[in-house]
């Protein structure tokens, strides 16, 4: 049978139980041999009949007590913090190279070159200066409920921003950020960031809300849905008008975190396997850049300054060097859009979406 840790544990704990075996997909993705033997007092973790862990039954009740702080995640709602971002050209440039750009494309100077008449910061920037607190609090645990956190069970689950001004080429950005609620998926919790972002004018530059689940920490009762979040929405059942493909280099995950994101998974090997991938996936943002780069020049033909708000979902990741397709559907100002891995068919963006100011 199926079981997680915190049930097997609680069954131990039966008077009547005596022994009890079970299977359970851990957060690392490895399928482990769970056996409770009453008589030696024991609880066997077997995984993939190789590495044996032994706990007496008092680190199960240590467990239990130990899942119930999972509850105190809830507590973190309406917590509030602030931070600045400066950035230059010089970093929305390094920042296009790390999402793919290239100079093989036509209007290339435009994203790569600071003396351009036309230079312009990508859209998806805006993600950049709203995401610092966000790992901090989440990566390091500063969050009630997750103190001494395993990074590797920090993974993006969804992503909305809306920019209201485009980005300017440089910029120092004051950004405000709320925790509007804590959603029990079960398998894991769903934090949602709000984010607004201004410049030195306080004028509202992107909201950004970031989705953030929280590997093996769900269970702990909490509501199941939240008004707050922004919802996905299915493509159309057609087939999709354009679709692009862009492969992305082996080294695309070890440019991009130089523009702010250094969560150890997509870069150390080690983290990655814990999680159970075979090496370092691409950042989810990365990867969604890449989308919003293909929507934006098939339909607003890098207008940067048509561009209003993007939602998705990362349903799967991308190895730094497989290829990125991205099929696109259009409805008005609205572009729905799926992105997937060349290779292996799997879909890794979904119920995702661009709207645009206006699509001539």
């Amino acid at each position: 049978m199926m079981l997680t840790v915190r049930q097997l544990c609680r069954l131990s704990q039966k008077k009547s139980l005596c022994s009890c075996t079970a299977r359970l997909f851990d957060p690392g993705n490895v399928v482990r041999q769970h056996h409770w033997n009453k008589g030696q007092n024991q609880l066997v973790l077997n995984a993939n009949g190789t590495n044996f862990h032994y706990f007496k039954k008092a680190a199960c009740r240590q467990y239990n007590k130990d899942v119930g702080t999972k509850a105190d995640l809830v507590k973190a709602i309406g917590y509030r913090c602030e931070w600045r971002h400066n950035y230059t050209a010089h970093d929305a440039i390094l920042y296009a190279l790390g999402v793919g750009v290239s100079t093989t494309q036509s209007d290339y100077l435009k994203f790569l070159f600071e003396k351009d008449d036309n230079f312009c910061v990508l859209p998806s920037y805006g993600f950049i200066p709203a995401q610092k607190e966000v790992l901090l609090l989440t990566l390091e645990g500063r969050l009630p409920g997750l103190a001494n956190l395993d990074p590797a069970k920090v993974l993006h689950g969804e992503q909305y921003m809306e920019v209201f001004r485009p980005m300017l080429r440089a910029a120092t950005l004051r950004n405000e950020c709320v925790v509007v609620d804590v959603i029990d998926k079960r398998s894991g919790a769903l934090i949602l960031f709000d984010v607004n972002t201004y410049d030195d004018k306080d004028t509202l530059i992107t909201y950004n809300q970031f989705s953030i689940f929280i590997v093996g920490f769900g269970g702990f009762g909490g509501k199941k849905t939240s008004n707050h979040e922004k919802p996905t929405i299915k493509p159309p059942a057609r087939p999709a008008e354009y679709s692009v493909s862009q492969a992305t280099s082996i080294d695309q995950a070890a440019l991009y975190r130089l523009s702010g994101d250094y969560n150890p998974l997509h870069f150390n090997p080690t983290v990655a396997a814990r999680v159970g991938f075979s090496k370092p996936i691409l950042h989810g943002l990365c990867t969604l850049a890449y989308g919003i780069r293909h929507v934006l020049q098939q339909y607003a033909n890098n207008d940067v300054a048509k561009f209003k708000a993007v939602k998705v979902r990362f349903s799967k990741p991308v190895y730094p060097g497989q290829t990125i397709n991205t099929n696109m559907w259009r409805d008005g100002n609205r572009v729905y859009f799926q992105c997937e891995v060349t290779e292996t068919k799997d879909v890794v963006i979904s119920g995702a979406y661009v709207d645009f100011h206006h699509i001539d």
